[in-house]
């Protein structure tokens, strides 16, 4: 079965920039995991006051979503990505984790 993992990040305000993964690694993601069938479909969906992103990622099964999550690369990237945003007062939550 599919998994999907829907996170959202939240700014303060319009000034506040998002912080975002690398275009090298985003380049990784694609060549190991989109080309390759195990992350089905991608979207980044941003709110009418643009201070929330949903990120939105189907992968074709739960293995395919730990591979990613346990991929160095990934993992390095996104903890730096993280860094950033949390210094800057943006929020970081995962509400939906779930086979589908």
């Amino acid at each position: 079965m599919a998994w999907k993992k829907v996170t959202v990040r939240t700014r303060p305000d319009v000034d506040t920039g998002f912080e975002h993964m690398s275009a090298e690694v985003l380049d990784h993601i694609s060549t190991n995991y989109d080309d390759t069938g195990k992350r089905i479909s991608f979207s980044i969906v941003t709110s009418e006051d643009t201070l929330v992103l949903t990120y939105t990622s189907v992968f074709k099964d739960e293995a395919s979503k730990n591979e990613v999550a346990n991929d160095s690369t990934i993992s390095t990237e996104a903890a730096r990505r993280d860094s950033v945003n949390a210094a800057n007062g943006i929020t970081k939550e995962v509400t939906v984790d779930e086979e589908v």
